[in-house]
Protein backbone atom coordinates (compact mmCIF):
# COMPACT_ATOMS: atom_id res chain seq x y z
CA UNK A 1 0.00 0.00 0.00
CA UNK A 2 2.74 2.39 1.00
CA UNK A 3 4.49 2.03 -2.55
CA UNK A 4 1.32 2.13 -4.26
CA UNK A 5 0.89 5.74 -1.98
CA UNK A 6 4.33 6.81 -2.81
CA UNK A 7 3.74 6.09 -6.58
CA UNK A 8 1.00 8.57 -6.66
CA UNK A 9 2.76 11.52 -4.50
CA UNK A 10 5.17 11.42 -7.30
CA UNK A 11 2.80 11.44 -10.05
CA UNK A 12 0.65 14.50 -9.10
CA UNK A 13 3.77 16.28 -8.24
CA UNK A 14 4.91 16.05 -11.42
CA UNK A 15 1.97 17.49 -12.67
CA UNK A 16 1.91 20.03 -9.51
CA UNK A 17 5.47 21.34 -10.87
CA UNK A 18 4.96 20.92 -14.70
CA UNK A 19 2.32 23.26 -13.69
CA UNK A 20 3.77 25.40 -11.33
CA UNK A 21 7.49 25.70 -13.38
CA UNK A 22 5.44 27.42 -16.48
CA UNK A 23 5.00 30.15 -14.18
CA UNK A 24 1.45 30.59 -14.69
CA UNK A 25 -1.71 27.99 -14.84
CA UNK A 26 -3.98 27.30 -18.09
CA UNK A 27 -6.50 29.78 -18.69
CA UNK A 28 -8.87 27.26 -20.50
CA UNK A 29 -9.80 24.95 -17.89
CA UNK A 30 -10.64 24.38 -14.25
CA UNK A 31 -8.92 20.92 -14.58
CA UNK A 32 -5.69 22.13 -13.92
CA UNK A 33 -5.68 25.69 -13.74
CA UNK A 34 -4.00 27.18 -9.91
CA UNK A 35 -7.07 28.99 -8.29
CA UNK A 36 -6.41 32.78 -8.46
CA UNK A 37 -5.05 34.76 -5.14
CA UNK A 38 -7.48 34.11 -2.09
CA UNK A 39 -9.32 36.60 -0.67
CA UNK A 40 -10.31 37.64 3.03
CA UNK A 41 -13.17 35.38 3.26
CA UNK A 42 -12.08 32.32 1.32
CA UNK A 43 -8.88 32.81 3.81
CA UNK A 44 -11.58 33.08 7.35
CA UNK A 45 -12.18 29.61 7.33
CA UNK A 46 -8.25 28.37 7.87
CA UNK A 47 -7.38 30.43 10.63
CA UNK A 48 -6.45 29.34 13.83
CA UNK A 49 -10.04 30.90 15.83
CA UNK A 50 -12.18 29.14 12.99
CA UNK A 51 -10.32 25.55 14.10
CA UNK A 52 -10.69 26.02 17.97
CA UNK A 53 -14.22 27.25 17.46
CA UNK A 54 -14.64 23.71 15.75
CA UNK A 55 -12.95 21.45 17.95
CA UNK A 56 -14.60 23.45 21.17
CA UNK A 57 -17.92 22.37 19.07
CA UNK A 58 -17.03 18.80 18.76
CA UNK A 59 -16.25 18.66 22.14
CA UNK A 60 -19.28 19.93 23.57
CA UNK A 61 -20.98 17.16 21.49
CA UNK A 62 -22.88 19.89 19.58
CA UNK A 63 -21.65 18.87 16.96
CA UNK A 64 -19.46 17.11 14.45
CA UNK A 65 -16.72 18.51 12.82
CA UNK A 66 -16.17 17.92 9.13
CA UNK A 67 -12.83 19.21 7.00
CA UNK A 68 -13.80 20.44 3.75
CA UNK A 69 -10.58 20.79 1.50
CA UNK A 70 -11.48 22.78 -1.26
CA UNK A 71 -9.88 24.64 -4.27
CA UNK A 72 -11.86 27.91 -5.17
CA UNK A 73 -10.87 31.29 -4.78
CA UNK A 74 -11.56 34.81 -5.41
CA UNK A 75 -15.11 35.05 -6.58
CA UNK A 76 -15.81 31.52 -6.03
CA UNK A 77 -13.51 30.88 -2.82
CA UNK A 78 -16.68 33.90 -1.55
CA UNK A 79 -19.92 31.27 -2.82
CA UNK A 80 -17.81 28.16 -1.10
CA UNK A 81 -17.70 29.44 2.21
CA UNK A 82 -21.28 31.16 1.86
CA UNK A 83 -22.34 27.69 0.99
CA UNK A 84 -20.75 26.04 4.24
CA UNK A 85 -21.71 28.91 6.23
CA UNK A 86 -25.29 28.40 5.31
CA UNK A 87 -25.50 24.51 5.69
CA UNK A 88 -23.73 25.16 9.42
CA UNK A 89 -26.25 27.92 10.04
CA UNK A 90 -29.37 25.31 8.54
CA UNK A 91 -28.71 22.74 11.46
CA UNK A 92 -27.12 21.89 14.55
CA UNK A 93 -25.97 18.08 14.05
CA UNK A 94 -22.70 18.80 11.66
CA UNK A 95 -19.97 21.93 11.26
CA UNK A 96 -18.06 21.98 8.10
CA UNK A 97 -15.09 23.53 8.41
CA UNK A 98 -13.51 25.03 4.70
CA UNK A 99 -9.78 25.24 3.89
CA UNK A 100 -8.68 26.67 0.71
CA UNK A 101 -6.17 24.23 -0.41
CA UNK A 102 -4.60 25.94 -4.03
CA UNK A 103 -4.80 24.67 -7.06
CA UNK A 104 -6.46 20.84 -7.92
CA UNK A 105 -2.77 19.87 -8.15
CA UNK A 106 -1.18 20.77 -5.10
CA UNK A 107 -4.98 20.03 -3.31
CA UNK A 108 -4.32 16.19 -4.75
CA UNK A 109 -0.63 15.95 -3.45
CA UNK A 110 -2.00 17.61 0.08
CA UNK A 111 -4.84 15.26 0.35
CA UNK A 112 -2.12 12.10 -0.70
CA UNK A 113 0.09 12.96 1.75
CA UNK A 114 -2.39 13.60 4.31
CA UNK A 115 -3.83 10.23 3.75
CA UNK A 116 -0.39 8.40 4.34
CA UNK A 117 0.17 10.37 7.58
CA UNK A 118 -3.16 9.65 8.45
CA UNK A 119 -4.57 13.28 9.12
CA UNK A 120 -6.88 13.73 6.09
CA UNK A 121 -9.48 15.71 5.57
CA UNK A 122 -13.68 14.55 5.66
CA UNK A 123 -13.94 15.72 2.25
CA UNK A 124 -11.74 16.88 -0.80
CA UNK A 125 -12.77 18.92 -3.83
CA UNK A 126 -11.19 16.98 -6.42
CA UNK A 127 -10.77 17.89 -10.53
CA UNK A 128 -12.31 15.38 -12.19
CA UNK A 129 -9.17 14.46 -14.45
CA UNK A 130 -7.32 12.99 -11.11
CA UNK A 131 -10.41 10.94 -9.53
CA UNK A 132 -9.45 7.90 -11.13
CA UNK A 133 -5.79 8.05 -9.86
CA UNK A 134 -6.58 9.09 -6.30
CA UNK A 135 -9.82 6.46 -6.74
CA UNK A 136 -7.50 3.34 -7.57
CA UNK A 137 -6.15 2.77 -4.64
CA UNK A 138 -9.13 3.34 -2.86
CA UNK A 139 -9.17 6.99 -1.74
CA UNK A 140 -12.20 7.78 -1.60
CA UNK A 141 -15.70 6.03 0.38
CA UNK A 142 -18.37 4.67 -2.09
CA UNK A 143 -21.25 7.55 -1.88
CA UNK A 144 -23.65 5.37 -3.99
CA UNK A 145 -25.27 3.75 -0.64
CA UNK A 146 -25.69 6.88 1.36
CA UNK A 147 -27.87 8.14 -2.22
CA UNK A 148 -29.63 4.86 -2.02
CA UNK A 149 -30.36 5.00 1.93
CA UNK A 150 -32.00 8.43 1.81
CA UNK A 151 -34.35 7.88 -1.44
CA UNK A 152 -31.87 9.47 -4.02
CA UNK A 153 -31.37 8.54 -7.49
CA UNK A 154 -28.06 8.72 -9.38
CA UNK A 155 -29.84 8.75 -12.46
CA UNK A 156 -30.64 12.39 -11.55
CA UNK A 157 -26.86 13.59 -12.29
CA UNK A 158 -26.57 15.35 -15.67
CA UNK A 159 -25.09 12.15 -18.24
CA UNK A 160 -21.84 13.80 -19.51
CA UNK A 161 -21.19 14.08 -15.57
CA UNK A 162 -21.83 10.45 -14.51
CA UNK A 163 -19.17 8.15 -16.07
CA UNK A 164 -16.08 10.23 -14.14
CA UNK A 165 -17.67 10.33 -11.33
CA UNK A 166 -17.79 6.31 -10.96
CA UNK A 167 -14.89 3.94 -10.23
CA UNK A 168 -15.29 0.28 -10.44
CA UNK A 169 -19.06 0.48 -10.16
CA UNK A 170 -18.73 2.65 -6.61
CA UNK A 171 -19.72 6.21 -6.82
CA UNK A 172 -16.45 8.19 -5.50
CA UNK A 173 -17.36 12.17 -6.38
CA UNK A 174 -20.66 13.90 -6.69
CA UNK A 175 -20.08 16.54 -9.40
CA UNK A 176 -19.76 19.68 -8.45
CA UNK A 177 -18.58 22.65 -10.83
CA UNK A 178 -18.84 21.05 -14.12
CA UNK A 179 -18.82 22.32 -17.16
CA UNK A 180 -18.70 22.77 -21.18
CA UNK A 181 -15.54 23.28 -23.11
CA UNK A 182 -17.19 25.57 -26.08
CA UNK A 183 -16.93 28.10 -28.55
CA UNK A 184 -16.43 31.86 -27.04
CA UNK A 185 -17.10 34.29 -30.30
CA UNK A 186 -17.70 38.07 -30.74
CA UNK A 187 -20.37 38.27 -32.88
CA UNK A 188 -20.18 41.89 -33.50
CA UNK A 189 -16.66 41.32 -35.54
CA UNK A 190 -17.94 38.07 -37.29
CA UNK A 191 -21.05 40.31 -38.46
CA UNK A 192 -18.64 42.96 -39.74
CA UNK A 193 -16.89 40.65 -41.54
CA UNK A 194 -19.69 39.07 -42.92
CA UNK A 195 -19.00 35.61 -41.45
CA UNK A 196 -21.84 32.85 -39.69
CA UNK A 197 -20.73 31.34 -36.62
CA UNK A 198 -18.58 28.32 -37.63
CA UNK A 199 -19.63 24.72 -37.05
CA UNK A 200 -16.80 22.82 -38.82
CA UNK A 201 -12.93 22.58 -39.14
CA UNK A 202 -13.21 24.03 -42.29
CA UNK A 203 -15.13 26.63 -41.33
CA UNK A 204 -13.28 27.74 -37.88
CA UNK A 205 -10.24 28.03 -40.43
CA UNK A 206 -11.93 30.10 -42.67
CA UNK A 207 -13.58 32.60 -40.18
CA UNK A 208 -10.23 33.05 -38.71
CA UNK A 209 -8.08 33.63 -41.17
CA UNK A 210 -11.35 36.65 -42.17
CA UNK A 211 -11.25 37.70 -39.05
CA UNK A 212 -7.75 38.72 -38.39
CA UNK A 213 -6.11 42.08 -39.15
CA UNK A 214 -2.63 42.65 -39.98
CA UNK A 215 -1.40 45.97 -40.53
CA UNK A 216 2.39 47.16 -41.23
CA UNK A 217 3.39 43.79 -40.71
CA UNK A 218 1.54 44.11 -36.48
CA UNK A 219 -1.14 41.93 -35.97
CA UNK A 220 -4.21 43.98 -34.97
CA UNK A 221 -6.57 41.22 -34.08
CA UNK A 222 -6.53 37.29 -34.38
CA UNK A 223 -8.91 35.62 -35.31
CA UNK A 224 -8.80 33.22 -32.89
CA UNK A 225 -6.50 33.04 -29.48
CA UNK A 226 -6.52 29.49 -27.84
CA UNK A 227 -5.23 29.27 -24.38
CA UNK A 228 -1.57 26.95 -23.30
CA UNK A 229 -4.16 23.34 -22.57
CA UNK A 230 -4.04 20.12 -22.85
CA UNK A 231 -8.18 20.32 -23.31
CA UNK A 232 -8.24 21.53 -26.80
CA UNK A 233 -6.08 18.75 -27.85
CA UNK A 234 -8.50 15.68 -26.20
CA UNK A 235 -11.26 17.68 -27.68
CA UNK A 236 -9.84 18.06 -31.57
CA UNK A 237 -8.08 14.42 -31.45
CA UNK A 238 -12.09 13.25 -30.47
CA UNK A 239 -13.72 15.36 -33.32
CA UNK A 240 -11.15 14.06 -35.71
CA UNK A 241 -12.85 10.62 -34.99
CA UNK A 242 -9.74 9.25 -32.61
CA UNK A 243 -9.24 8.13 -28.93
CA UNK A 244 -6.35 9.28 -26.74
CA UNK A 245 -5.64 6.05 -25.41
CA UNK A 246 -5.89 2.29 -27.10
CA UNK A 247 -8.36 -0.68 -25.94
CA UNK A 248 -6.34 -1.69 -23.44
CA UNK A 249 -4.90 1.50 -22.04
CA UNK A 250 -1.06 0.75 -23.06
CA UNK A 251 -0.57 3.16 -25.07
CA UNK A 252 -1.68 6.09 -27.65
CA UNK A 253 -4.37 5.49 -29.75
CA UNK A 254 -4.46 8.02 -31.31
CA UNK A 255 -0.71 7.66 -32.63
CA UNK A 256 -1.88 4.81 -34.18
CA UNK A 257 -4.80 6.10 -35.97
CA UNK A 258 -3.20 9.08 -36.70
CA UNK A 259 -5.38 11.55 -34.89
CA UNK A 260 -3.24 13.22 -32.97
CA UNK A 261 -0.70 14.43 -36.01
CA UNK A 262 -4.16 15.46 -37.56
CA UNK A 263 -5.06 17.91 -34.39
CA UNK A 264 -2.04 19.01 -34.38
CA UNK A 265 -1.43 19.82 -37.62
CA UNK A 266 -5.22 21.70 -37.49
CA UNK A 267 -4.02 23.93 -34.81
CA UNK A 268 -0.20 24.58 -36.54
CA UNK A 269 -2.03 25.69 -39.91
CA UNK A 270 -4.08 27.83 -38.18
CA UNK A 271 -1.15 29.29 -36.45
CA UNK A 272 1.01 29.48 -39.72
CA UNK A 273 -1.10 31.86 -41.36
CA UNK A 274 -1.42 34.17 -38.15
CA UNK A 275 -4.84 33.62 -37.55
CA UNK A 276 -4.53 31.95 -34.21
CA UNK A 277 -2.64 33.29 -31.36
CA UNK A 278 -1.64 30.15 -29.16
CA UNK A 279 -0.54 31.38 -25.53
CA UNK A 280 2.79 30.91 -23.79
CA UNK A 281 1.72 29.19 -20.37
CA UNK A 282 4.37 31.97 -18.68
CA UNK A 283 2.03 34.30 -20.16
CA UNK A 284 -1.65 33.48 -20.82
CA UNK A 285 -3.60 36.06 -22.01
CA UNK A 286 -6.71 34.22 -23.63
CA UNK A 287 -9.31 36.05 -21.59
CA UNK A 288 -8.04 39.97 -21.81
CA UNK A 289 -7.43 38.93 -25.53
CA UNK A 290 -10.88 37.90 -26.21
CA UNK A 291 -12.42 40.53 -23.74
CA UNK A 292 -10.30 43.82 -25.27
CA UNK A 293 -11.29 42.58 -29.08
CA UNK A 294 -7.77 41.68 -29.46
CA UNK A 295 -9.21 38.11 -30.39
CA UNK A 296 -12.66 37.26 -32.28
CA UNK A 297 -13.22 34.02 -31.34
CA UNK A 298 -11.53 31.88 -28.64
CA UNK A 299 -11.92 28.03 -27.05
CA UNK A 300 -12.26 27.95 -23.54
CA UNK A 301 -14.35 26.61 -20.43
CA UNK A 302 -18.37 27.47 -20.03
CA UNK A 303 -17.18 28.60 -16.63
CA UNK A 304 -15.97 31.56 -18.05
CA UNK A 305 -18.93 32.86 -19.46
CA UNK A 306 -20.34 34.97 -16.20
CA UNK A 307 -16.58 36.92 -15.92
CA UNK A 308 -16.97 37.56 -19.60
CA UNK A 309 -20.41 39.35 -19.48
CA UNK A 310 -19.27 41.23 -16.25
CA UNK A 311 -15.83 42.47 -18.31
CA UNK A 312 -17.39 42.87 -22.16
CA UNK A 313 -20.72 44.15 -20.64
CA UNK A 314 -21.94 45.80 -23.81
CA UNK A 315 -18.63 46.76 -25.44
CA UNK A 316 -19.76 43.83 -28.23
CA UNK A 317 -22.27 41.37 -28.73
CA UNK A 318 -20.69 38.28 -26.78
CA UNK A 319 -22.03 34.88 -27.78
CA UNK A 320 -21.22 31.11 -27.74
CA UNK A 321 -21.55 27.98 -29.52
CA UNK A 322 -20.67 23.97 -29.54
CA UNK A 323 -16.83 23.39 -30.39
CA UNK A 324 -16.87 22.67 -34.02
CA UNK A 325 -17.11 19.36 -35.64
CA UNK A 326 -14.30 17.30 -37.19
CA UNK A 327 -15.36 14.09 -38.43
CA UNK A 328 -17.60 14.03 -35.15
CA UNK A 329 -18.66 16.75 -32.87
CA UNK A 330 -17.16 15.64 -29.50
CA UNK A 331 -15.97 17.86 -26.68
CA UNK A 332 -13.98 16.75 -23.07
CA UNK A 333 -15.73 18.03 -19.96
CA UNK A 334 -13.89 20.28 -16.99
CA UNK A 335 -14.76 20.81 -13.98
CA UNK A 336 -14.50 18.89 -10.30
CA UNK A 337 -16.64 16.95 -7.97
CA UNK A 338 -16.80 16.39 -3.97
CA UNK A 339 -15.68 13.46 -2.75
CA UNK A 340 -15.77 11.71 1.15
CA UNK A 341 -12.16 10.08 1.21
CA UNK A 342 -12.21 6.84 2.95
CA UNK A 343 -10.11 7.42 5.63
CA UNK A 344 -13.01 9.84 7.27
CA UNK A 345 -14.24 8.84 10.95
CA UNK A 346 -17.03 11.07 10.22
CA UNK A 347 -18.55 9.89 6.41
CA UNK A 348 -22.29 10.43 7.85
CA UNK A 349 -21.75 13.68 8.91
CA UNK A 350 -20.22 14.64 5.89
CA UNK A 351 -22.74 13.07 3.42
CA UNK A 352 -24.90 15.33 5.31
CA UNK A 353 -23.51 18.33 4.05
CA UNK A 354 -22.97 16.42 0.57
CA UNK A 355 -27.03 15.62 0.67
CA UNK A 356 -28.13 19.30 1.75
CA UNK A 357 -25.73 21.25 -1.10
CA UNK A 358 -26.89 18.34 -4.06
CA UNK A 359 -30.75 18.95 -2.54
CA UNK A 360 -30.84 23.02 -0.72
CA UNK A 361 -31.23 25.94 -3.09
CA UNK A 362 -28.41 27.79 -0.85
CA UNK A 363 -26.25 24.48 -1.83
CA UNK A 364 -25.07 23.92 -5.47
CA UNK A 365 -27.80 25.58 -7.24
CA UNK A 366 -26.43 29.07 -5.41
CA UNK A 367 -22.89 27.89 -6.50
CA UNK A 368 -23.62 27.22 -10.01
CA UNK A 369 -26.04 30.19 -10.11
CA UNK A 370 -23.22 32.88 -8.88
CA UNK A 371 -20.20 30.94 -10.59
CA UNK A 372 -21.27 30.16 -13.88
CA UNK A 373 -21.19 26.50 -14.13
CA UNK A 374 -23.30 24.09 -15.32
CA UNK A 375 -26.13 22.74 -13.61
CA UNK A 376 -25.27 18.97 -12.42
CA UNK A 377 -28.27 17.50 -12.01
CA UNK A 378 -31.26 17.61 -14.16
CA UNK A 379 -33.54 18.59 -11.25
CA UNK A 380 -31.41 21.95 -11.16
CA UNK A 381 -31.25 22.34 -14.71
CA UNK A 382 -35.32 22.30 -14.50
CA UNK A 383 -35.32 24.80 -11.20
CA UNK A 384 -37.09 28.19 -11.49
CA UNK A 385 -33.85 29.77 -11.25
CA UNK A 386 -32.31 28.12 -13.97
CA UNK A 387 -34.57 28.23 -16.43
CA UNK A 388 -34.43 32.35 -15.72
CA UNK A 389 -30.77 32.63 -15.61
CA UNK A 390 -30.71 30.93 -19.28
CA UNK A 391 -34.11 33.32 -20.38
CA UNK A 392 -31.30 36.44 -19.70
CA UNK A 393 -28.50 34.67 -21.21
CA UNK A 394 -28.55 31.78 -23.84
CA UNK A 395 -24.89 31.65 -23.57
CA UNK A 396 -25.80 29.47 -20.41
CA UNK A 397 -28.14 27.29 -22.13
CA UNK A 398 -26.35 26.70 -24.98
CA UNK A 399 -23.23 25.42 -23.04
CA UNK A 400 -25.61 23.17 -21.47
CA UNK A 401 -26.64 21.79 -23.86
CA UNK A 402 -23.46 21.42 -25.56
CA UNK A 403 -22.69 18.68 -22.66
CA UNK A 404 -24.47 15.94 -25.45
CA UNK A 405 -21.51 15.64 -27.17
CA UNK A 406 -19.59 15.49 -23.88
CA UNK A 407 -16.50 12.05 -23.81
CA UNK A 408 -14.37 12.09 -21.23
CA UNK A 409 -13.03 8.16 -22.54
CA UNK A 410 -10.04 9.50 -21.97
CA UNK A 411 -9.74 10.42 -18.55
CA UNK A 412 -7.97 6.53 -16.75
CA UNK A 413 -6.52 6.41 -13.50
CA UNK A 414 -2.80 6.97 -14.67
CA UNK A 415 -3.71 10.00 -16.66
CA UNK A 416 -1.46 12.64 -14.15
CA UNK A 417 2.04 11.83 -15.80
CA UNK A 418 0.59 11.61 -18.87
CA UNK A 419 -0.83 15.32 -18.58
CA UNK A 420 2.73 16.42 -17.43
CA UNK A 421 4.49 14.78 -20.38
CA UNK A 422 1.55 15.95 -22.69
CA UNK A 423 1.88 19.23 -22.28
CA UNK A 424 5.99 19.34 -22.28
CA UNK A 425 4.40 18.04 -26.20
CA UNK A 426 2.26 20.99 -26.79
CA UNK A 427 5.10 23.27 -26.04
CA UNK A 428 7.56 21.74 -28.22
CA UNK A 429 5.11 21.43 -31.31
CA UNK A 430 3.22 24.66 -30.78
CA UNK A 431 5.31 27.01 -28.61
CA UNK A 432 9.03 25.67 -29.75
CA UNK A 433 7.89 24.83 -33.19
CA UNK A 434 9.21 21.38 -33.14
CA UNK A 435 8.60 18.70 -35.90
CA UNK A 436 4.75 17.31 -34.99
CA UNK A 437 5.81 13.55 -35.91
CA UNK A 438 9.34 13.67 -33.60
CA UNK A 439 7.63 15.34 -30.76
CA UNK A 440 4.83 12.63 -30.80
CA UNK A 441 7.44 9.69 -30.68
CA UNK A 442 9.14 11.21 -27.88
CA UNK A 443 5.50 11.73 -25.80
CA UNK A 444 4.67 8.53 -27.53
CA UNK A 445 7.73 6.78 -25.54
CA UNK A 446 7.47 8.97 -22.54
CA UNK A 447 3.93 7.48 -22.17
CA UNK A 448 4.79 3.70 -22.46
CA UNK A 449 7.01 4.02 -20.06
CA UNK A 450 4.17 5.29 -17.48
CA UNK A 451 1.60 2.85 -18.42
CA UNK A 452 3.95 -0.35 -18.90
CA UNK A 453 6.78 -0.02 -16.36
Amino acid sequence: MKKKVLSILMGVSILAAALAGCGKAPASTENSAPAPAATDSAQAAETPEAAESAAGTQASGEKKTVQFWHCMSGTNGDLINQMVSDFNSSQNEVEVVATFQGSYAEAAAKAEQAIFAGNAPDILQVAQDNVGRLAVNGAFADLLPHMQKDGMDDKDFVDAFVNDAYYEGKLVVIPFGRSAQILHINKTVLDEMGCEIPTTWDELKEVANKCTIVENGETKRYGLSVPFDQWEFFALIQQAGGKFFNEDQTGLGCLDDGTAKEAFSFMKDLQDSGALYYNDPANDQDNQMFTSGMAAMTINSSGAITSRRETIGDSFEYVVAPLVKGKIESMPTGGNGFGILAASKEQDAAWKFMKWFIEDEKGGLAFVIGSGYLPFTKTMAQSDAIQQLWKESDNYKIAYDALQYGDDSYRIANLTPVIAEFRTCIQAIMLDNQDIDQSLKTFSDSVDIILND
